[in-house]
């Protein structure tokens, strides 16, 4: 199975990990054969990887306040890029971790090639990879009934042009083409208008657009 990468905005994928095997090369090799993307293996997180960039954190050998230091550090980007815990125990401090907006995602110790696959074919289109314990676990501690208030959310007329081209499966690119700015601009106007409206991503973004008929 080889991931088709052209549907999404992810430019390049960064596997962070201090075990500098070659059994580490050689997963770094396989994802990039599957998905067409460069994999490449770090050290240490930079704010040099932007959201363009899918992050895949080694979960093995790190204790679990190194753990919550890295995604802290991720999550305070402007542009904070995805991320999936690889080598995550299963029932332990690992899945805590689901908690910080930028994890979306989660690959046990167990996680067989097919299933990795799979799962980064999902995170590459901008969905999450959480297995259904915790997704449910998930729900039923942040469930809440809404309020039927109706938040008055101002947007721009340049917002409101960016989250229907979202609506219709535009990429950053074909955003930029459209409106004749440059992708960095993009990714500002994203930035603000994501944080308008109460979403993490771009899949919340084009849900959200969808409930609102008037926009």
């Amino acid at each position: 199975m080889t991931i088709d990468s052209a549907q999404n905005d992810i430019t390049g994928i960064s596997l962070l990990s201090t075990n500098n095997s070659l059994q580490t090369g050689l997963l770094a090799a396989l994802i990039s054969d599957k998905t067409k993307l460069e994999c490449k293996v770090i050290e240490e997180f930079s704010p040099d990887t932007s959201g363009d960039q899918l992050l895949l954190v080694d979960c093995h050998s790190r204790d679990i306040t190194d753990l919550q230091s890295i995604v802290h550090d991720i999550q305070e980007q402007v542009d904070a890029p995805s991320v999936a815990l690889l080598n995550a125990i299963a029932e332990s401090e690992h899945e805590e971790l689901l908690d910080w907006p930028c994890v979306c995602g989660v690959f046990f110790s167990d996680t067989d090639q097919e299933q990795l696959v799979r799962g980064l074919d999902s995170m590459l289109k901008g969905e999450y990879w959480v297995p259904r314990r915790l997704l449910h676990h998930f729900l039923q501690k942040n469930r809440r009934a809404p309020s039927m208030k109706r938040l008055d959310i101002k947007l721009t007329k340049r917002e409101r042009q960016i989250l229907k081209l979202i609506k219709d499966g535009a990429t950053n690119s074909d955003i930029s083409d459209t409106l004749e700015v440059s992708e960095h601009t993009v990714k500002s106007h994203l930035y603000n208008v994501y944080k308008k409206i109460g979403v993490r991503n771009r899949l919340e973004a084009s849900n959200w657009v969808r409930d609102m008929d008037d926009l």
